[in-house]
């Protein structure tokens, strides 16, 4: 079980808005910090998933925020997002997964994900700042859906036991288009895409245990 002092559950529950508000301000809405039920969850290991639907205009975006605390350093994270190999094991129904292209620290990464009914490939652009990491679609090249961005965030902190963790914050709005796609599978795109933190979480901790001797 994860514990942490209560100064920093203080803290953890006051910096937790801030992806809520980024989304929240994309669909006008208000966004309220993690309550203490959900902070606890957090303590226990848990999951903490908040869906997101957004209208403008044109656009309907599906999508949300998770929040999970993952053993390991930022470095172990950022390496498991470089491999690129490896996100047909971290994103769900992914059948392909390449690096087509880099633009100074950009990096472009090709996506094929789907299964026998329904299918989709396009590309992501992914920018690291710091201890953010900005994905968005682009749009000039060839997409089977209508627009897609979002971040992770990774925020080390000191836990009572010593070993190295941090807060992973994953955020993500997608317009799969209009048509029977929206129509049939928009939920379940959207509890897909809401279960890669809980999949990196497991990848993460399967390498690091592969490592201990």
């Amino acid at each position: 079980m994860v514990r942490w002092p209560t100064p920093a559950l203080r803290r953890l529950a006051a910096c937790l808005a801030a992806a809520s508000l980024v989304l929240g301000a994309v669909g006008d809405a208000g966004a309220t910090p993690l309550d203490a039920r959900e902070v606890g969850r957090l303590e226990r290991g848990e999951t903490v998933t908040r869906p997101e639907t957004v209208s403008r205009g044109d656009r309907h975006y599906v999508g949300g925020v998770t929040y999970t605390v993952l053993d390991g350093t930022k470095a172990d994270l950022d390496a498991l997002v470089d491999d690129v190999a490896s996100w047909n094991k971290v994103l769900p129904m992914t059948r392909r997964a390449r690096l087509v292209d880099t633009q100074g620290s950009d990096r472009f990464v090709e996506l094929s994900q789907g299964n026998a009914i329904v299918s989709a490939s396009y590309t992501l652009r992914l920018r690291r700042e710091g201890n953010l990491v900005k994905f968005w679609l682009d749009p000039s090249r060839p997409h089977d859906i209508d627009d897609a961005w979002g971040f992770f965030r990774f925020q080390p902190f000191s836990s009572p036991d010593g070993e190295p963790r941090g807060l992973l914050t994953y955020a993500i709005l997608v317009d799969v288009g209009p048509g029977i796609v929206r129509g049939l599978f928009e939920e379940k795109v959207r509890t897909v895409m809401l279960s890669v933190p809980q999949r990196m979480k497991q990848k993460l901790a399967a390498r690091l245990a592969a490592r201990r001797p």
